[in-house]
Formats: C-alpha cells, structure tokens, sequence
C-alpha cells in the first residue's frame, strides 16, 4: 500500500513537472486592444530604431503598454498595419510607411518617427 501511494505521489509530481514544462513561455505581450499604443516597425528602418529607441531611453515601456509588430518580414502584421491605416483614411494604394503608430485610447493613426514621439510625449506626460 504504501508503495503504491509513493508512486502515486512520484507520477503526479512527474505529470506536473511536464505540464509546466511544455507549456508556452509566457512573453508578457499585452492583447492590442489592452495597449495603449500599437507600433508597427521594419528591420533596418532608421526611422523606426528612432521611435524604439526614444521608448527605451525614457523607459515608455514600463509607463505605456506598447505593442511593437515588424511588418518587413510579417505579412500577418503588415496587412493589420495596412487594415487600420485604412480605418484612418490614411492613402494605403502605393503600400505604407513605417514607423506607424496607432494609439487604441482615441483610434489615432501617426506616421513617422518625430510624430510618434512627440504624441508619445504627450501621453507619458499624463500617464502616471
């Protein structure tokens, strides 16, 4: 009997080990419609390193829940940019540049590293 319950107790302890262990990391990535700000982004784009950069500088990222989403390489993440430039009545028939924010609070679209920065100024300032 009391082999069976130290067994009992080892395969559960087993079961719960493998459980965590494949579970998916969690990345701590907050859902768009939970951040306050949606960043699309391309590799090498100077303009875009600009925005990330002001963000890390000024630690926006602990004030400001910013979702950040490369659109060169992500055909996912460039159409979601392309679907609410176009909500923005923003001229998406010749593609769209980066950086490209959209702030969920007001459904604002800014394109551009200064524009951005300057909004994201605005918005820190208040956020506590």
């Amino acid at each position: 009997m009391k082999k069976i319950i130290t067994l009992a107790i080892a395969l559960l302890i087993f079961f719960g080990i493998f459980k965590l262990l494949s579970q998916a990391p969690s990345t701590g990535t907050t859902t768009d419609d939970q951040a306050d700000m949606i960043l699309y982004w391309g590799v090498d784009c100077p303009h875009c390193e600009n925005v990330k950069k002001y963000i890390t500088d000024n630690n926006l990222d602990s004030k400001l829940k910013i979702n950040q989403k490369e659109v060169y390489y992500n055909q996912q993440n460039q159409n979601e940019m392309l679907s609410r430039a176009q909500k923005c009545n923003l001229d998406t028939s010749n593609g769209m540049g980066v950086p490209f924010a959209f702030f969920t609070s007001d459904s604002t679209c800014v394109l551009g590293d200064q524009p951005i920065i300057d909004r994201l100024d605005k918005l820190s300032a208040i956020t506590p």
